[in-house]
């Protein structure tokens, strides 16, 4: 966070970074989605296009339901581990956090948000 205004708190204001790396968890969801979704077009041109090749060799069903498997199990991991994360990002971005800026507490300093972002597309994004 970086003051909008740099006289303000007597002119003692440093940028104050945020705790914590929550950024493994949201991309390992949306590489994970995105591997998802192209796996889908891949099936969908073989299910449509090569059909007969999939319904002669036994091999192709195996290896979709094997690839189809690993894949619902990486994605429940990957929203398990989002949804941990949220909760922490959530706490880490509110404001819980004022208190621990040293610039909110020097003597005759008050501090507050003057917004706060809605979380609500990131809690669907779990569901």
């Amino acid at each position: 966070f970086s003051a909008p205004d740099p006289e303000g708190c007597a002119g003692t204001w440093t940028d104050v970074h945020l705790m914590g790396n929550f950024s493994s968890s949201a991309q390992f969801f949306v590489a994970l989605a995105a591997l998802a979704f192209l796996y889908c077009i891949a099936a969908l041109v073989v299910y449509v296009g090569y059909n007969h090749v999939y319904q002669q060799n036994s091999k192709f069903p195996l290896t979709d339901l094997s690839i189809s498997a690993l894949t619902a199990f990486l994605w429940l991991v990957s929203t398990l581990v989002w949804a941990k994360a949220l909760p922490d990002i959530k706490v880490s971005t509110g404001a819980s956090i004022i208190p621990e800026i040293e610039s909110c507490r020097a003597p005759g300093t008050t501090c507050h948000f003057v917004s706060v972002t809605r979380m609500g597309i990131l809690n669907v994004s779990v569901v």
